[in-house]
């Protein structure tokens, strides 16, 4: 496999996205509502919400807005630059879910498909009944978030895709397959690459898997699962100012020791820039095919950017809910790795005014993008400085709703 981040012409690419961002009102959006855009996101910085970010608003595939805020290391002195390479958490989700949907487009696969298919040692403890549907959408009866691995376990294991198989297998189901939403990253996307892992010929790694199927076609020359911890463009994951609680802030900056390029989790452990996650959302946005390049069905796409779970809540948001005295609100979970907006108020990262065919994906406390078909609006939020919890999903309905106040037609 070539390690297309070692190429010396990979930054001049991730910075060509600027020569081509034309006047917002060239494509129906208002330059002085994206002015307020900026000041919020400015804003926040200047309150320690985070440390920096880099934002990108597009209609019908031309940007109109693209602008860098802060600091992308605020420790170094390192301001956000348009290239830089950020750990994109769990919006990475979306490409293993791209891979399982090419190959249930091929044939290999079904969304019915029982796991224990193709991974037997999973089929154990209850776990025999669940499909790729339910993986997809975190419904396989699975514990709540990212425990509990054996003690000790955290770190490097969950890197290592044989380790991770292994630890989560055995594991003893928590409720029916398909009956209630509870988000596991581990046990949901971490065995949909090792699905895709399993049903390669070839038998390649599942990080060249990703190259060669998504990235490489779609010339996303900054995208890969895991990165060099010295990679000169390389965002640290630090916790913003604002966030309390010492133990979470060890874990989430324990990242930038443990995720190295060899460091391979499905979950959400890819790495890329503003310019290669708009490419993604491009791709999507014209129902699998960019340019040359088709990676999924129209029929597909159409599909599986829908809520597939109902009216039923993700129950993993219950404690975040009570500290912050919020309602619940419904999952809205796609078969593409993240969300629908779908109908009525309720709290949604895509804002209160996005249309309820939008469809995106959002990184723990960081990262997000979407795509509103109705609107045909585009936006897309990478920052530094992790922000806990259900208050990222609350900064990101504030921006998002500015994104879309924007839209003049």
């Amino acid at each position: 496999m070539t390690d297309v981040l070692n190429h010396s012409d990979d930054a001049a690419v991730a910075r060509s996205i600027q020569q081509e961002v034309c006047p917002p009102e060239d494509i129906g959006l208002d330059s002085v509502a994206l002015s307020r855009l900026g000041t919020a996101v400015q804003h926040d910085i200047e309150n320690d919400v985070n440390h920096g970010a880099t934002v990108l608003v597009a209609r019908g595939g031309r940007v109109g807005y693209l602008e860098v805020f802060g600091h992308s290391d605020r420790a170094a002195g390192r301001a956000t630059a348009v290239d830089d390479i950020y750990l994109l958490m769990s919006t990475g989700k979306s490409y293993t879910a791209g891979l399982v949907l090419q190959l249930i487009d091929r044939g290999e696969l079904t969304f019915d498909t029982k796991v224990a298919e193709i991974i037997p040692e999973f089929g154990v403890r209850g776990k025999q009944r669940v499909t790729i549907a339910h993986l997809l959408t975190h419904t396989g009866g699975t514990w709540a978030g990212f425990t509990p691995p054996p003690p000790g376990q955290w770190g490097r294991s969950w890197g290592d895709m044989d380790e991770m198989t292994r630890l989560v297998s055995a594991q003893q189901i928590a409720y029916s397959p398909g009956q209630r939403v509870v988000y596991n990253p581990f046990a949901s996307f971490g065995l949909l690459g090792e699905v895709v892992r399993r049903l390669d010929a070839s038998g390649r790694p599942f990080r060249q898997i990703a190259h060669e199927r998504l990235f490489e076609p779609l010339g996303m020359v900054d995208s890969s699962f895991g990165l060099r911890l010295d990679h000169p463009r390389r965002v640290p994951v630090r916790m913003a100012e604002s966030t309390p609680g010492a133990a979470e802030v060890a874990v989430m900056e324990s990242l930038n020791e443990l995720v190295d390029e060899s460091f391979e989790l499905p979950a959400g452990m890819v790495f890329g820039s503003i310019r290669d996650v708009f490419v993604w959302t491009e791709m999507l946005r014209g129902r699998g095919r960019r340019g040359d390049a088709r990676i999924l069905s129209p029929a597909m796409v159409d599909y599986a950017f829908r809520n597939h779970t109902g009216d039923r809540v993700n129950e993993f948001w219950d404690f975040n809910l009570e500290a912050r005295d919020l309602a619940r609100f419904p999952a809205n979970f796609s078969y593409g790795g993240g969300y629908v907006r779908g109908e009525g108020d309720h709290l949604s990262a895509f804002g209160f005014t996005a249309s309820p065919s939008t469809f995106g994906a959002v990184g723990s406390g960081s990262t997000m993008w979407m795509v509103d078909p109705l609107h045909d609006l585009t936006f897309v939020f990478l920052s530094s400085g992790l922000l806990e919890g259900l208050n990222h999903f609350l900064r990101l309905r504030r921006l998002a709703d500015l994104a879309l106040a924007a839209v003049e037609d």
